[in-house]
């Protein structure tokens, strides 16, 4: 094995979450990152189930190596999607060039090349998904009997995977993946840039807190994401309504896009202000917004892991959730009246209740700190060092595997040595 640790990753395009961990990683002494992006989504054009067509306008590029790998047609594709196809990892992914290799599902067909690729040429395989029992619920029995069956195998294909959260953990475990196997992570925000962006941008979080609220008694409850059905946007809406019935000072505001924008415009102009849809933020920015809020809502009927609850929590913004999305628990990102409150899907008063509960100063500001103290253990560095753990483990398999090679060659002394004639 080479001085430094060679990481290959693969993974469909530039994000705002995992760009600074590839830039972090490489940062690491006796570690180097290359990253194989599939298509240039984020970086040409914005996300199109967002509505948007501005690119991010965060730096996710720089501080490591990369490249956008060629389709079958000879272009880089434009939007991740499954049939993304990649011919330039058949001569980047040997041995000579990594020592292991990481990426994030089987969703596209490169991905599923990759697992070949490295399999075939004896390259350790690194997975992490966010995937929950929770969410794969909602599947037909007959597709669950046939993951049952297809997912253990395709799972063990991988030599190691980072769990990502408590539901998660008990996923792979449901499908096979032994403790061994498994190093306890999460999915990576990028608390510095957070937390640099709110400290030196105070006067304009106040400008957007007077903006937004109706005095300084309104209490702030917000909804970012994908205005699409799984995100259930409209239980946010009809739960804030009821609230602001009860307590006046509850107030909503919405912060994304989608395909459901025209009817959440046209329910909130029937509405007395009680929300209001602020449309797309980009990443810049969104600390900002998050740092406004005094309360962050997740109402998602299916979601494994809404990284959108991480970033609130960054802010130090307390959150609610739906018992649908697949981070609260005992260790994981919302933890039930510590520094959140979960309540079941579906369930509108139920929804009331938790927001109409945070509207008292004392248990926000407790959920808040606590909100903080629990982020700080699952923030980039906590992605950074099962990253670590996981290549320390690699690397002590080959020098196992070269000394026990070295103790099986026959050894040669001068006593066995052929006499020459003279």
């Amino acid at each position: 094995m080479q001085d430094k640790f060679r990481l290959g990753v693969v993974f469909t395009h530039p994000t705002q979450h995992h760009a600074p961990l590839w830039r972090k990683l490489n940062e690491q002494p006796g570690v180097s990152v290359s990253v194989f992006y599939l298509c240039n989504q984020n970086q040409v054009g914005g996300d199109k189930q967002l509505g948007s067509s501005e690119p991010w306008d965060v730096d996710l590029v720089s501080g490591y190596q990369y490249e956008y790998l060629k389709t079958l047609t000879g272009k880089t594709a434009s939007k991740a999607e499954k049939k993304l196809l990649n011919p330039g990892l058949f001569n980047r992914l040997t041995p000579q060039n990594f020592d292991a290799i990481f990426l994030p599902s089987f969703y596209t067909y490169s991905y599923r090349l990759t697992v070949l690729l490295c399999k075939l040429r004896g390259i350790p395989v690194i997975m992490q998904n966010d995937a929950t029992i929770i969410t794969d619920a909602h599947y037909k029995r007959s597709r669950q009997v046939i993951l049952s069956v297809l997912y253990p195998w395709m799972f063990g294909l991988a030599d190691y995977w980072i769990s990502s959260g408590d539901h998660n953990e008990i996923y792979l475990r449901h499908y096979g993946i032994p403790m061994e196997k498994m190093v306890r992570g999460c999915y990576p925000v990028d608390r510095d840039r957070f937390d640099k962006t709110i400290s030196q941008h105070q006067q304009e979080i106040q400008q957007i807190r007077q903006q937004l609220c109706w005095n300084g008694d309104t209490v702030l409850y917000g909804f970012t994401g994908k205005y699409i059905e799984r995100k259930n946007p409209f239980e946010f809406i009809e739960a804030i309504a009821k609230a602001h019935q009860t307590d006046p000072r509850s107030r909503g505001i919405m912060i994304g896009g989608g395909v459901l924008e025209p009817e959440i415009n046209q329910r909130l102009a029937a509405m007395n202000g009680e929300v209001l849809n602020l449309g797309f933020v980009n990443q810049s920015k969104l600390p900002l917004y998050y740092a406004a809020m005094d309360v962050f809502v997740s109402t998602s009927r299916s979601d494994p892991h809404p990284l959108v609850i991480s970033e609130a929590m960054a802010a130090g913004c307390p959150a609610i959730l739906s018992d649908r999305c697949g981070n609260w628990g005992y260790s994981d990102t919302v933890q039930h009246r510590y520094n959140g409150l979960v309540y079941s899907c579906g369930n509108v008063n139920a929804l009331v209740e938790a927001i109409l509960a945070l509207t008292k100063t004392d248990t926000r500001n407790a959920y808040s700190q606590h909100a903080k103290e629990v982020f700080s253990k699952q923030d980039l560095n906590c992605e950074l060092n099962a990253f670590l753990e996981i290549i320390d483990k690699i690397k002590s398999k080959a020098r196992k595997a070269t000394v026990d090679l070295q103790q099986t060659l026959p050894q040669t002394s001068s006593s066995t040595m052929p006499v020459k004639s003279p």
